[in-house]
This record gives structure tokens, C-alpha cells and sequence, in this order.
């Protein structure tokens, strides 16, 4: 099966088909994460009705099998309410699954106002306080020498952001490994790594404020080298938010 080349578009649904390759061993992936789209980005907007499945057939150049898999697959991610004999609408925006890594990209990418970064960030800051408040007691000899061992090399790449970038998560990994708390650690990791991969989360890399970020890891090494619980979730949260902060401004500046 192949996806069609040109346009289509379904009628009343405001769905027009994008240029796809001639030939795909992914139709049905390709076919979710474009409707997902769609959904997210609100051409097709909660309570509306997503096209019959003769129509989708057409304006994708794939089988009624495909798509029965991928209605399927957009209703596991809370996207789309199946009802037999009924058809299928879009779900209420309350229903999205945002840990589901499809629709938490499209989230992004589509968010115009950053409300959904803002929330990450705090996602971040209530779950990596938790841990590093756990971490400082928990951590051992060897942790902390870890920890230890990473600050320095990010002292040493000051000039190299992208460099910096990645061991600053290297960084913040250490903490949440050490802190035993392997759920938060994981909500962590699969919405960071999201975020990571946007320009709009980094923010310009010649305006990430270097010097202020590694101020704040030594702060939290201090803490925990101290066996400070309350003082290292204060260091980390000061640090997470101060940084987004930084770079939301610096983004907006570049942006005006």
C-alpha cells in the first residue's frame, strides 16, 4: 500500500492529507502521528467527528485495516471516542494522554502560548525537588564522588554549551538514580527528553546563562555532599526554575 502523493481532504473535517512518500512500511504510524497532529493542534477541534473510514481510506492511500488500527491506537492516547454504529469523535483535551510520547511532541510543537512547557517545567521541579531531597539521604560515598566527578566536568566545558547541555543531564540523572525513586525518575526522563527537542525549551544556546546554571549544581552538590535534604530540594528547585526562566526570556528577546 502506498500513501498518495498530492492532496486530499475530507469534507467537513478539515483534514487535508500531507505529501507522503511514495511507499511506506509504517503507513499506520504515519497515518497517527499526522492525525495526532491534527488533533493537538486543533484543526480537529474536541466533539468533532473524525471522517468515515472510506473517507480516511481515500485521503490516505491506505487500507480500511490501517485505519481501524490507527482509530484503534488514537484511542488507547485518549485522542478519539469510539462508539460502535456511531463513528468516531475527538475527546475532550482533559482525556490526552500527555505521557504518550506522539502526543506529547505535538503538544509541543504546537503549543503558541508555551503553556505546556511551563507545565513541565513544574512537573519537573515538584518530582526532582522530591528526589533530591530523598537523594541527600540516600546517596553514598561512591555517589557523591560520582556527583563530584560530573560537577568538574562541567566546570571544565563553561565555553562548550552543547557540551554542557548534555552532562547537565548526566547531572540530574546522578540525583535521581541515587534517589531510589525510579517511578519519578521515569515521568522525568520520558518528558525531559521531549522538551530537549525543542528550540523553544533551550532557548537560544549563545543566551544559556552558563555561569548561573553551574552556580546552581554546585549549590545542589554542596547540599547533598552535607547531607542537607531540605537545603538540596531548595537548591534544586531554585535551580530548575531560575534556568527555565533565563532561557523563556532570552527566547522571548530573540523572538520580539
Amino acid at each position: 500500500e502506498s500513501m498518495p502523493s498530492g492532496q486530499g481532504s475530507a469534507a467537513g473535517a478539515g483534514i487535508v492529507a500531507p505529501p507522503w512518500p511514495a511507499r511506506s512500511s509504517r503507513l499506520g504510524v504515519s497515518v497517527v502521528a499526522y492525525l495526532v497532529d491534527q488533533v493537538v493542534g486543533g484543526k480537529l477541534p474536541p466533539g468533532s467527528s473524525f471522517p468515515p473510514e472510506p473517507e480516511l481510506c481515500t485521503i490516505f492511500g491506505v487500507s480500511r485495516t490501517v485505519i481501524r488500527e490507527s482509530m484503534r491506537l488514537l484511542e488507547e492516547k485518549g485522542l478519539a471516542q469510539i462508539r460502535q454504529g456511531q463513528g468516531t469523535t475527538v475527546a475532550p483535551a482533559d482525556q490526552w494522554n500527555m505521557l504518550d510520547p506522539v502526543v506529547l511532541d505535538a503538544a509541543i510543537r504546537n503549543d503558541r502560548e508555551l503553556a505546556i512547557l511551563d507545565d513541565l517545567v513544574q512537573v519537573r521541579v515538584v518530582l526532582e525537588v522530591l528526589m533530591a531531597r530523598e537523594a541527600a539521604v540516600r546517596m553514598d560515598v561512591s555517589q557523591l564522588g560520582e556527583l563530584s566527578q560530573i560537577v568538574e566536568q562541567l566546570g571544565r566545558e563553561m565555553t562548550d554549551p552543547n557540551a554542557y547541555l548534555l552532562t547537565d543531564t548526566v547531572f540530574h540523572d546522578a540525583i535521581m538514580r541515587a534517589s531510589g525513586n525510579a517511578l519519578a525518575r521515569t515521568v522525568v526522563r520520558a518528558v525531559h527528553a521531549h522538551a530537549r527537542a525543542s528550540s523553544r525549551y533551550n532557548g537560544p544556546v549563545e543566551a544559556i546563562d552558563l555561569a548561573g546554571s553551574h552556580r546552581g549544581h554546585l549549590a545542589i552538590y554542596e547540599r547533598l555532599a552535607a547531607r542537607d535534604p531540605e537545603g538540596a530540594a531548595t537548591a534544586m528547585h531554585d535551580h530548575i526554575l531560575d534556568s527555565w526562566l533565563v532561557r523563556k526570556a532570552a527566547r522571548d528577546q530573540q523572538t520580539a
